[in-house]
């Protein structure tokens, strides 16, 4: 089955090697179409155009990347059109593609619809979703989203890990090094990550941060002595998450998030996941026998100094939490699985 998989390509951080190799691995002809747009910098007013093209996914360069993946379709006839977070692509695109008898489906790990999204970000998305023959998302809550904004199709495919890149590189067995007593490599938000954080650093507990957009937030906080702090991918996240006596995990607020990619993998690495309680998180793992959870800054506290004095404590959690990972399908040979076979069947319902 040929198709085209439109997605960022990008290296930093790179989440769609994994999803090429295994549909390749299903069996499809996968040829990637790159979605990122690079606005140089050209100049002062130049910039603040940029700006508003990058955020509302409009201007020439956007129409320009749309023209292009028409022609890539015209020239190679693929069956099977499938976007990973498709906001620069608008309605109009979608429909020239099912008009060739294209199947398109989309993979969405943002909400779309939560209130706290940069403005005017999602707006091309949202137009145009009702026009995908299948919708993926990565929270359940947004099924339903889905369905009432009149989407086709829409199922929930929630957080999955790369076992090639996790897994089976490494021996958990295997004795390593503990660099800190605690680590959490993501994003800044405005949530109570800065204060939990901090409260460990002043609590005399060594940390490691690493991500985007933190330097500012730190400042006057015990950790503005980490800065600059920049981000950490591949082999540098896995060291660094393998290496903590607890691997830190918090959900993005802006997307209404309950559970996440990143929680899976400090497992999938050989690390010991302390990760804020919700709901969907303690459907996953058992609370201190294959995890923890916490739901207080003075919770967390206490959990990564009893795993500092406890690592005989600590070795069996991890042991445990990695037996109920590879216990679970949670991988992303499984989510593509999911969305190769209803793009199968569509496809086979098409020609009829």
């Amino acid at each position: 089955m040929k198709m085209i998989y439109v997605g960022p390509l990008t290296l930093g951080p790179d989440r769609d090697s994994s999803w090429i190799v295994s549909f390749e691995k299903l069996g499809c002809k996968v040829i990637p179409f790159s979605s990122y747009i690079n606005y140089p910098d050209t100049g002062f007013l130049i910039n603040i155009f940029n700006k508003i093209c990058r955020r509302l996914s409009i201007g020439p360069r956007n129409q320009k990347l749309q023209s292009s993946l028409l022609r890539l379709a015209e020239l190679e006839e693929p069956c099977w059109v499938h976007f990973i977070l498709p906001i620069s692509i608008d309605r109009k695109t979608i429909e020239v593609l099912k008009n060739k008898k294209i199947i398109v489906t989309q993979y969405f790990n943002d909400d779309p619809f939560s209130k706290y999204a940069p403005l005017g970000i999602n707006w091309k998305f949202l137009r145009a979703l009702a026009s995908y023959d299948g919708n993926f998302v990565w929270r359940a809550h947004n099924v339903k989203s889905y369905e009432n904004a009149g989407a086709l199709y829409v199922e929930h495919s929630p957080p999955y890990y790369d076992p090639e890149k996790t897994t089976n590189a490494i021996d958990v067995t295997q004795a390593i090094e503990l660099i800190c007593d605690a680590a959490f490599v993501g994003h800044w938000e405005g949530d109570w990550r800065v204060e939990c954080l901090d409260t460990l650093s002043k609590n005399g507990l060594n940390v490691v941060l690493r991500g985007g957009g933190w330097d500012d937030a730190v400042k006057d906080t015990s950790l503005e002595n980490l800065s600059p702090i920049t981000h950490a991918f591949g082999d540098e996240y896995i060291k660094i998450y393998r290496g903590a006596i607890a691997g830190i995990c918090f959900f993005s607020k802006i997307n209404n998030d309950g559970w996440t990619r990143r929680a899976l993998e400090i497992v999938a690495v050989g690390g010991v996941l302390v990760c804020e309680r919700t709901e969907e998180a303690m459907q996953h793992f058992k609370d201190r026998e294959e995890a923890y959870f916490f739901s207080t800054v003075h919770e967390l506290l206490n959990i990564v100094y009893f795993l500092k004095n406890n690592l005989e404590e600590r070795e069996r959690v991890r042991i445990a939490g990695f037996k109920r990972l590879l216990a679970d399908d949670h991988t992303v040979m499984s989510r593509a699985d999911r969305i190769y076979q209803f793009a199968l069947k569509a496809y086979k319902n098409n020609i009829k």
